[in-house]
C-alpha cells in the first residue's frame, strides 16, 4: 500500500442505536422491526420463547413473579 491509498472505512449507521439505552433493548426492537410486529408484541413472543425454554431444561413451568 501506498501513502495514496487510503485504507477502506468501514461505515455502519446503526439506525437501531436508541442513546442513553442497553444494548439489549436496541436490538429487541431491531428484532421486532425485522419480525414487522410491534414491540410489545415482540417481547410477548420472547417471553414465551423463554418460558418453553425453561420448560424443556427443567420440566416445571416458570411462576409469575407478584409484584408488591
Amino acid at each position: 500500500m501506498s501513502d495514496y491509498d487510503a485504507a477502506p472505512s468501514r461505515k455502519v449507521k446503526d439506525i437501531y442505536r436508541i442513546p442513553g439505552q442497553t444494548k439489549e433493548l436496541c436490538a429487541d426492537v431491531r428484532e421486532a422491526d425485522a419480525r414487522g410486529v410491534s414491540y410489545g408484541v415482540y417481547m410477548g413472543i420472547k417471553h414465551d420463547m423463554q418460558n418453553q425454554e425453561y420448560y424443556e431444561k427443567f420440566g416445571v413451568r416458570l411462576k409469575r413473579r407478584h409484584r408488591v
